[in-house]
Protein backbone atom coordinates (compact mmCIF):
# COMPACT_ATOMS: atom_id res chain seq x y z
CA UNK A 1 0.00 0.00 0.00
CA UNK A 2 1.03 3.48 -1.03
CA UNK A 3 0.34 6.58 1.36
CA UNK A 4 -0.43 9.60 0.30
CA UNK A 5 0.80 12.94 2.60
CA UNK A 6 -0.14 16.48 2.02
CA UNK A 7 -1.51 15.46 -1.12
CA UNK A 8 -3.94 13.11 -2.65
CA UNK A 9 -3.30 10.29 -5.14
CA UNK A 10 -5.56 12.35 -7.39
CA UNK A 11 -3.58 15.77 -6.92
CA UNK A 12 -0.34 13.87 -7.64
CA UNK A 13 -1.76 11.72 -10.93
CA UNK A 14 -3.06 15.52 -12.50
CA UNK A 15 -0.08 16.41 -13.76
CA UNK A 16 1.63 14.84 -15.78
CA UNK A 17 5.64 14.87 -14.88
CA UNK A 18 8.21 15.34 -11.90
CA UNK A 19 12.07 16.49 -11.93
CA UNK A 20 14.75 15.29 -10.74
CA UNK A 21 18.39 16.67 -10.84
CA UNK A 22 21.10 14.87 -10.49
CA UNK A 23 24.88 14.22 -11.25
CA UNK A 24 26.07 12.48 -15.21
CA UNK A 25 27.46 9.92 -13.08
CA UNK A 26 24.33 9.21 -11.41
CA UNK A 27 22.14 9.60 -14.50
CA UNK A 28 24.17 7.06 -16.18
CA UNK A 29 23.72 4.82 -13.18
CA UNK A 30 20.29 5.47 -13.31
CA UNK A 31 19.89 4.02 -16.91
CA UNK A 32 22.30 1.29 -16.50
CA UNK A 33 20.89 -0.33 -13.95
CA UNK A 34 17.70 0.47 -14.67
CA UNK A 35 16.93 1.85 -10.50
CA UNK A 36 15.97 4.48 -8.69
CA UNK A 37 18.35 5.70 -5.60
CA UNK A 38 16.87 6.24 -1.95
CA UNK A 39 19.55 7.60 0.12
CA UNK A 40 19.27 7.27 4.04
CA UNK A 41 18.85 10.91 5.28
CA UNK A 42 21.40 10.63 8.13
CA UNK A 43 24.26 11.18 5.29
CA UNK A 44 22.05 14.32 4.40
CA UNK A 45 24.49 17.12 4.79
CA UNK A 46 21.99 19.74 5.76
CA UNK A 47 20.92 19.15 9.56
CA UNK A 48 17.83 20.42 9.25
CA UNK A 49 16.70 17.69 6.76
CA UNK A 50 17.58 15.04 9.68
CA UNK A 51 16.69 17.14 12.85
CA UNK A 52 13.72 15.19 13.89
CA UNK A 53 15.72 11.77 12.98
CA UNK A 54 18.53 12.46 15.39
CA UNK A 55 16.01 14.32 18.01
CA UNK A 56 15.53 13.02 21.35
CA UNK A 57 12.07 12.55 22.86
CA UNK A 58 10.88 12.11 25.91
CA UNK A 59 7.24 10.64 26.65
CA UNK A 60 6.23 10.72 30.24
CA UNK A 61 9.62 11.77 31.91
CA UNK A 62 11.11 8.52 29.74
CA UNK A 63 13.75 8.87 26.56
CA UNK A 64 11.73 7.11 23.69
CA UNK A 65 13.45 6.51 20.19
CA UNK A 66 12.20 7.27 16.61
CA UNK A 67 10.93 5.11 15.10
CA UNK A 68 11.63 5.49 11.70
CA UNK A 69 15.49 6.29 12.53
CA UNK A 70 17.93 4.05 10.46
CA UNK A 71 14.51 2.76 8.78
CA UNK A 72 13.99 5.31 6.68
CA UNK A 73 15.15 6.06 2.45
CA UNK A 74 13.69 8.81 0.35
CA UNK A 75 14.43 10.16 -2.60
CA UNK A 76 13.11 14.03 -3.65
CA UNK A 77 11.69 15.22 -6.59
CA UNK A 78 10.63 18.62 -7.73
CA UNK A 79 7.33 19.81 -9.01
CA UNK A 80 9.13 23.01 -10.79
CA UNK A 81 9.87 22.77 -14.37
CA UNK A 82 12.99 24.75 -14.07
CA UNK A 83 15.11 26.61 -11.75
CA UNK A 84 18.93 27.91 -12.04
CA UNK A 85 19.19 26.51 -8.26
CA UNK A 86 18.59 23.42 -9.36
CA UNK A 87 21.92 22.78 -11.68
CA UNK A 88 24.36 23.84 -8.91
CA UNK A 89 22.55 22.25 -5.66
CA UNK A 90 22.11 18.78 -6.79
CA UNK A 91 25.01 17.94 -9.68
CA UNK A 92 27.51 17.97 -7.51
CA UNK A 93 29.80 20.22 -9.13
CA UNK A 94 29.62 17.90 -12.03
CA UNK A 95 27.65 18.01 -15.45
CA UNK A 96 23.88 18.44 -14.29
CA UNK A 97 20.70 16.16 -15.62
CA UNK A 98 17.64 16.58 -15.67
CA UNK A 99 15.22 13.35 -16.17
CA UNK A 100 11.21 14.00 -16.58
CA UNK A 101 9.60 11.27 -15.20
CA UNK A 102 6.47 10.30 -15.87
CA UNK A 103 4.47 10.46 -12.64
CA UNK A 104 1.69 7.58 -13.53
CA UNK A 105 4.53 5.07 -14.51
CA UNK A 106 6.51 5.98 -11.24
CA UNK A 107 3.51 5.34 -9.18
CA UNK A 108 2.87 2.14 -10.81
CA UNK A 109 6.49 0.80 -10.62
CA UNK A 110 6.49 1.90 -7.01
CA UNK A 111 3.24 -0.44 -6.10
CA UNK A 112 5.18 -3.65 -7.56
CA UNK A 113 7.94 -3.18 -4.09
CA UNK A 114 4.68 -2.24 -1.55
CA UNK A 115 4.73 -5.36 -0.15
CA UNK A 116 7.99 -5.12 0.74
CA UNK A 117 8.49 -1.62 2.23
CA UNK A 118 5.70 0.98 3.96
CA UNK A 119 6.26 3.65 1.28
CA UNK A 120 4.63 7.08 1.47
CA UNK A 121 4.67 9.89 -1.25
CA UNK A 122 4.33 13.26 0.54
CA UNK A 123 4.29 17.13 -0.61
CA UNK A 124 6.88 19.16 1.35
CA UNK A 125 5.46 21.49 3.98
CA UNK A 126 7.68 25.00 4.04
CA UNK A 127 7.92 26.58 7.36
CA UNK A 128 9.65 29.91 9.09
CA UNK A 129 12.79 28.17 11.02
CA UNK A 130 11.27 29.46 13.94
CA UNK A 131 8.06 27.20 13.55
CA UNK A 132 9.96 24.21 12.83
CA UNK A 133 12.35 24.48 16.11
CA UNK A 134 9.16 24.81 18.27
CA UNK A 135 8.01 22.26 20.52
CA UNK A 136 6.07 19.38 18.64
CA UNK A 137 2.47 20.11 19.75
CA UNK A 138 3.28 23.85 19.17
CA UNK A 139 4.82 23.39 15.61
CA UNK A 140 1.91 24.94 13.47
CA UNK A 141 1.25 22.19 10.55
CA UNK A 142 -1.04 22.71 8.02
CA UNK A 143 -3.81 20.86 9.03
CA UNK A 144 -3.36 20.40 12.02
CA UNK A 145 -1.84 16.33 13.76
CA UNK A 146 -2.11 15.36 17.19
CA UNK A 147 1.09 14.27 18.41
CA UNK A 148 2.45 10.59 18.44
CA UNK A 149 6.16 10.23 17.76
CA UNK A 150 6.03 6.61 16.99
CA UNK A 151 3.02 7.19 14.12
CA UNK A 152 3.76 6.89 10.82
CA UNK A 153 1.17 9.49 10.01
CA UNK A 154 3.16 12.10 12.85
CA UNK A 155 6.65 10.72 11.62
CA UNK A 156 5.75 11.10 7.65
CA UNK A 157 4.88 15.14 8.61
CA UNK A 158 7.62 15.64 11.26
CA UNK A 159 9.94 14.35 7.76
CA UNK A 160 7.67 16.87 5.25
CA UNK A 161 9.04 19.61 6.91
CA UNK A 162 11.31 22.39 5.41
CA UNK A 163 12.38 25.70 5.49
CA UNK A 164 10.91 28.34 3.70
CA UNK A 165 14.46 29.37 2.05
CA UNK A 166 13.59 26.03 0.03
CA UNK A 167 10.19 27.02 -0.95
CA UNK A 168 11.26 27.83 -4.59
CA UNK A 169 11.62 23.72 -4.84
CA UNK A 170 8.27 22.67 -4.68
CA UNK A 171 9.39 18.85 -3.25
CA UNK A 172 7.98 15.88 -3.43
CA UNK A 173 9.75 13.09 -1.42
CA UNK A 174 8.82 9.75 -2.02
CA UNK A 175 9.67 7.28 0.79
CA UNK A 176 10.68 4.00 1.49
CA UNK A 177 10.52 2.39 5.31
CA UNK A 178 12.31 -0.75 5.89
CA UNK A 179 11.01 -2.98 8.81
CA UNK A 180 13.87 -3.53 10.70
CA UNK A 181 16.53 -0.86 11.39
CA UNK A 182 19.45 -0.98 8.88
CA UNK A 183 23.06 1.06 8.60
CA UNK A 184 22.34 1.16 5.11
CA UNK A 185 23.71 4.27 3.24
CA UNK A 186 20.75 4.19 0.64
CA UNK A 187 18.45 1.04 -1.29
CA UNK A 188 18.42 0.86 -5.19
CA UNK A 189 14.68 0.58 -5.99
CA UNK A 190 14.77 -1.89 -9.50
CA UNK A 191 12.37 -0.61 -11.91
CA UNK A 192 10.87 -2.90 -14.58
CA UNK A 193 9.77 -0.92 -17.37
CA UNK A 194 12.09 0.66 -20.25
CA UNK A 195 14.05 3.52 -19.38
CA UNK A 196 12.27 5.64 -21.61
CA UNK A 197 8.69 4.65 -20.09
CA UNK A 198 9.61 5.95 -17.18
CA UNK A 199 11.86 8.89 -18.03
CA UNK A 200 9.88 10.74 -20.90
CA UNK A 201 12.94 13.42 -21.48
CA UNK A 202 16.47 14.37 -21.03
CA UNK A 203 17.59 17.67 -20.81
CA UNK A 204 21.32 18.65 -20.21
CA UNK A 205 23.23 20.71 -18.02
CA UNK A 206 22.84 25.01 -19.71
CA UNK A 207 26.52 24.87 -19.16
CA UNK A 208 27.62 22.90 -21.83
CA UNK A 209 29.41 23.12 -24.68
CA UNK A 210 28.65 22.26 -28.17
CA UNK A 211 30.47 19.31 -28.51
CA UNK A 212 30.25 17.69 -25.19
CA UNK A 213 26.55 18.38 -25.66
CA UNK A 214 26.19 16.54 -28.84
CA UNK A 215 28.76 13.82 -27.68
CA UNK A 216 26.23 13.10 -24.39
CA UNK A 217 23.08 13.44 -26.41
CA UNK A 218 24.62 10.73 -28.98
CA UNK A 219 25.22 8.06 -25.82
CA UNK A 220 21.50 8.62 -24.61
CA UNK A 221 20.42 8.54 -28.15
CA UNK A 222 22.34 5.57 -28.99
CA UNK A 223 22.81 3.76 -25.98
CA UNK A 224 19.53 4.40 -24.03
CA UNK A 225 17.22 4.71 -26.63
CA UNK A 226 15.64 8.25 -26.33
CA UNK A 227 15.28 8.52 -29.95
CA UNK A 228 13.45 11.69 -31.04
CA UNK A 229 9.20 11.39 -31.46
CA UNK A 230 7.62 11.88 -34.57
CA UNK A 231 4.97 14.41 -34.08
CA UNK A 232 2.40 15.81 -37.04
CA UNK A 233 4.00 17.17 -39.73
CA UNK A 234 7.45 16.94 -40.57
CA UNK A 235 8.97 17.94 -37.25
CA UNK A 236 10.32 15.61 -34.78
CA UNK A 237 10.29 15.58 -31.12
CA UNK A 238 13.68 15.64 -29.25
CA UNK A 239 14.12 13.71 -26.10
CA UNK A 240 17.27 14.77 -25.06
CA UNK A 241 17.77 18.39 -24.90
CA UNK A 242 19.99 21.11 -23.88
CA UNK A 243 18.14 23.31 -21.14
CA UNK A 244 17.92 26.57 -22.56
CA UNK A 245 17.78 28.87 -19.58
CA UNK A 246 20.97 30.84 -20.63
CA UNK A 247 20.11 30.49 -24.39
CA UNK A 248 20.79 34.05 -25.97
CA UNK A 249 17.65 35.84 -26.78
CA UNK A 250 16.94 37.25 -30.18
CA UNK A 251 17.83 41.36 -30.04
CA UNK A 252 14.62 42.95 -29.35
CA UNK A 253 13.49 46.21 -30.90
CA UNK A 254 11.97 48.68 -28.34
CA UNK A 255 9.83 51.08 -28.80
CA UNK A 256 10.46 54.37 -26.26
CA UNK A 257 7.68 56.73 -27.71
Amino acid sequence: MIQFVNITEAEFLKKKLVYKHMSLENALRTLETQSLWFANPENWKDPFEKRFLNAKYISKGKEVAFNWKNRLFCTCVTQTISSEAFWHTYSQGEIGVEFRIDRAVLLDELKKHSSTYDIFIGKVEYMKTTDIEQELKKIPFNPPISVGVNTNEFASRLFLLKRTAFSYEDELRIILLKQNKTQEKGITLKYNCNNTKLIRRIILDPHLKEYTYKTLKEVFVSKYGFTPISTKGATKYSRVIKSQLYASPKIATLKID
